[in-house]
């Protein structure tokens, strides 16, 4: 009995190293990629591990890690010297990655995305905000900054950061528990005088110039904009789409990204998996004293294993239909133009009647439709009054303090 029992152990032992060793892929032959979560649709890993083998001959295999904020980014690459082959910071992070040399050069002989025609321009000219040179970074998908408001609480359309840091709003706002959008937003609203007065290339070069302002004289002003408005807000980590869309909200104006305010104006699954009608009586606007249009990028890691696959990812990422895919994902929407056309035209042209709704007019319908392909799409009006986000230099102890202050 012993010796049964004895043979049996063996067994078991055998195929447990055999189980581990069979799925142990070998480094170079796998791709680590670290993004935000539900940020990329992982159905096209298949896709694009026999497109590699296609390309290269090479085997692959695609590993996916989550972080919650770009800033585990710089913890992970520049404190743990962690391997990822791709990480997927926002504009502002990939700045500070490029100044301190954590973040490889992308091979132009595989994916290059000055080529003409590949990336839509204006978005050329965002990029070229943190990486002059379009040496380092692949852009994924872009968005806004600004405010999302029910109309059917306002009965007025909301168009700019007075209207939303006023007390007319007190104890129905909701404030992004994020200390670079909150700031935007404060310093955006401080300046608005100035902001007002221009127009063209004057006004966009005076918005940038808000974004890049981290002196203490700007803090404190934001600071005391915040902590006024901190009082009369709903403090909001990522809650307030979905509690705006079901209707579960005090909230009647809110400091969002483009991309979830899109995201719930139509059917959406929240975060249980839970399908719902999206909310037609919810408005997106960038306010016209100025607002911030981001981009989140794909990088190489600077102790990255796998560059070639890295570098054919990117590429693959560049192509129409996984574009769209991940767009479609993501409820955002890709700067690659082949990608941006056939997404805009989809809404456009409405075929499955998306901006038709019985319960509103065909007024309000109209107008909707086109501030819903305007939030998703924005027009050269809108851009012109956006500024970047920046890699802060100095200021940063400074911002630093005034948040904890204002977060208690």
């Amino acid at each position: 009995m012993k010796k049964v029992i004895s043979i049996l152990c063996v067994i078991v032992m055998v195929l447990g190293l055999v189980a581990a060793f069979a799925g142990c892929e070998k480094r170079e032959e796998k791709l680590k990629i670290y993004v935000p979560g539900q940020y990329i649709d992982e159905d096209i890993f298949e896709e694009f591990e026999a497109w590699y083998t296609e390309q290269t001959g090479a085997t692959i295999k695609v590993e996916l890690s989550e972080f919650e904020e770009v800033e585990d980014i710089q913890r992970n690459i520049e404190g743990a010297k962690a391997d990822y082959d791709l990480v997927c910071p926002s504009d502002y992070m990939v700045e500070y990655l490029i100044s301190k040399n954590l973040v490889q050069e992308i091979d132009k002989t595989i994916i290059d995305i000055s080529e003409e025609g590949l990336i839509r321009a204006e978005y050329l000219d965002v990029i070229k905000e943190f990486d002059p040179e379009l040496k380092y970074s692949v852009p994924y998908m872009y968005g806004t900054l600004g405010i999302l408001y029910d109309y059917s609480k306002t009965n007025a359309h909301i168009t700019t950061w007075e209207e939303y840091f006023s007390s007319t709003y007190n104890g129905s706002r909701s404030l992004k528990q994020s200390i670079r959008d909150a700031y935007a937003a404060a310093c955006l609203y401080n300046a608005r005088e100035t902001l007002n007065s221009k127009t063209g290339a004057e006004k966009k070069a005076a918005v940038q110039a808000v974004f890049e302002d981290f002196s203490e004289k700007t803090i404190a002003a934001a600071k005391a904009t915040l902590q006024a408005a901190r009082t009369g807000s709903i403090w909001d980590i990522d809650n307030a789409k979905f509690d705006m869309a079901q209707g579960k909200s005090e909230s009647s104006v809110a400091l969002m990204w483009s991309c979830d305010a899109g995201y719930v104006m139509n059917t959406y699954e929240d975060d249980d998996g839970v399908e719902h009608d999206g909310n037609k009586d919810l408005w997106y606007y960038v306010p016209n004293e100025g607002g911030n249009v981001y981009m989140d990028n794909f990088c190489i890691g600077k102790y990255a294993v796998n560059v070639q696959a890295a570098n054919y990812f990117l590429k693959f990422l560049c192509t129409k239909d996984i574009a769209v895919k991940n767009s479609e994902y993501a409820g955002a929407i890709s700067p690659v133009a082949a990608a941006y056309e056939e997404l805009k035209e989809y809404y456009e042209t409405d075929e499955d009647g998306i901006f038709v709704d019985d319960n509103y007019s065909d007024e309000y319908m109209k107008a909707w439709k086109a501030m819903f392909i305007k939030t998703m799409f924005p027009d050269a009006a809108t851009l012109n009054r956006c500024g970047v986000m920046k890699d802060i230099k100095t200021g940063k102890n400074d911002l630093n303090t005034m948040w904890s202050d204002i977060v208690g």
